[in-house]
């Protein structure tokens, strides 16, 4: 359809990048990036776990060769006792390869964004930081925006790529929902491995329940490795979102050295070699960063109805934006990945003429993509409650429970073969057509 041209996209991290090159290459396109921080902070963040669902879209952006360089390919999963003995391993690679082509890979946020941003740059993709949204005019055919320097811009679209905090939602989709604390916050850090490791060695996963928290470590590039406790912490004092938030920045400092204090208690308890790497590693870390983990309640409006004949709505909600779920069934970026592929099918109808509204994308979106998300946010719940603190008489039971689980080749983290396996794409040939 002639109506689409420029598209802007407000948020400069996985999302919005992903978005402006999917939609430059396969709708021709021209997306222009917002984004609130500048471009050091924008790609900042932890180490992120790609599943073959995620993965097999990054391939399809173009930007695989660019990718795996700077990433681990990981083979298993291996949960520990706190005896420090292994009572489960879980092939996480094998079989996707077979029926994907992708894996499973470790890679950090800042060399993913940096990924994307090689790749925009390719298609002269326009990224502005440090641009902060303070109004959208929704005209029926255009849309236009307004940002605290005093410019404004106006387009065919708009795609609110702008995170659990969206700016966004809170401006003009739906100001009522509110980001919810899950009740899990997480201590972690990148250091170097404490481990000469040869580097023919598999790359894996390993984690151990405790009484307080979970205990695990990740892979990263550099023979770098990311741990994390993660644990329940009570929310701080505080009556609205903001004033939680900034509870939040009170207290983090607080927060942290608990963590820490605790930490090392916990660290006490798991013996063996295990036990022995998992201190050196904490105690090997400098920097060390405090997170309170949250979720966006399900149900919340992903654009605004036109309720009219005439025009149509112009802004759409996509990634942690509209659905952001706790980050326990690892399938944050994969989950955004798919929205920006299932979108740029949908459009792609649209332009060609089989869709007479863009609302009908809107809404097709959104039918498609809700009984997706709903499962993969209760499975993160379910995982996330594992982390509450528990009796040693309950950790032992799960243990004992996860013992005999690998003999029936079970899922230790609730997300199935189904899940990884997921191709957006084939959405586009359901029943559910414009």
């Amino acid at each position: 359809m002639s109506d689409l041209q420029k598209v802007i996209i407000i948020g400069g991290g996985p999302t919005g990048l992903a978005a402006a090159l999917c939609l430059a290459q396969h709708n021709k396109l021209s997306p222009v990036v917002y984004e609130l921080r500048d471009s050091v902070t924008a790609g900042l963040g932890g180490s992120l776990g790609v599943p073959a669902n995620g993965l097999r879209v990054l391939h399809r952006l173009g930007i695989w060769d660019i990718l795996s360089p700077r990433s681990v390919d990981v083979s298993k999963t291996v949960l520990h006792s706190t005896s420090g003995t292994i009572i489960h391993e879980v092939d996480v690679s094998t079989d996707c390869k077979e029926k994907t082509g992708f894996g499973y890979l470790r890679i950090n946020r800042v060399d993913l964004v940096e990924c994307l941003r090689e790749a925009t740059e390719k298609y002269e993709i326009p990224i502005h930081y440090g641009k902060q949204l303070t109004s959208i005019v929704d005209h029926g055919d255009t849309v236009t925006v307004e940002f605290s320097d005093g410019t404004s811009v106006s387009a065919s679209l708009l795609l609110g790529c702008d995170g659990i905090h969206s700016a966004v939602r809170k401006i003009h989709i739906d100001a009522d929902v509110l980001p919810e604390y899950s009740g899990i916050s997480a201590i972690s850090s990148i250091v170097d491995d404490v481990i000469d490791r040869d580097p023919e060695d598999p790359a894996c996963m390993h984690a151990t329940r405790t009484p307080h928290g979970l205990l695990a470590t990740a892979p990263c590039p550099a023979n770098r490795v990311f741990w994390f406790f993660s644990k329940e912490v009570p929310l701080p004092p505080g009556q609205s979102s903001a004033e939680v938030r900034d509870g939040w920045t009170l207290h983090r400092q607080k927060e942290l050295e608990d963590c820490r204090s605790q930490l090392s208690t916990v660290l006490d308890c798991v013996h063996g070699d295990w036990g022995q790497y998992l201190r050196k590693l904490v105690d090997t870390s400098t920097d060390v960063h405090f997170y309170p983990h949250y979720r966006l309640p399900l149900g919340g409006r992903w654009f605004i109805p036109s309720g009219t004949a005439q025009g149509s709505p112009r802004v759409l909600l996509m990634g942690d934006a509209a659905h952001a779920v706790q980050p326990h069934a690892g399938q944050g970026v994969g989950l955004a990945m798919e929205d920006v592929l299932l979108f740029s099918g949908l459009l792609a109808q649209y332009q060609a003429g089989d869709c007479k509204a863009l609302e009908d994308v809107f809404t097709r979106f959104v039918k498609i993509r809700r009984p997706r998300i709903q499962r993969i946010y209760e499975i993160a719940s379910h995982n996330g409650r594992m982390r509450r603190n528990q009796s040693p008489w309950v950790v032992w039971c799960k243990e004992w429970y996860m013992w005999v689980m690998r003999f029936w080749g079970m899922s230790m983290s609730g997300v199935e073969n189904g899940d990884v396996y997921y191709d957006v794409e084939a959405e586009l040939n359901s029943d559910t057509a414009c």
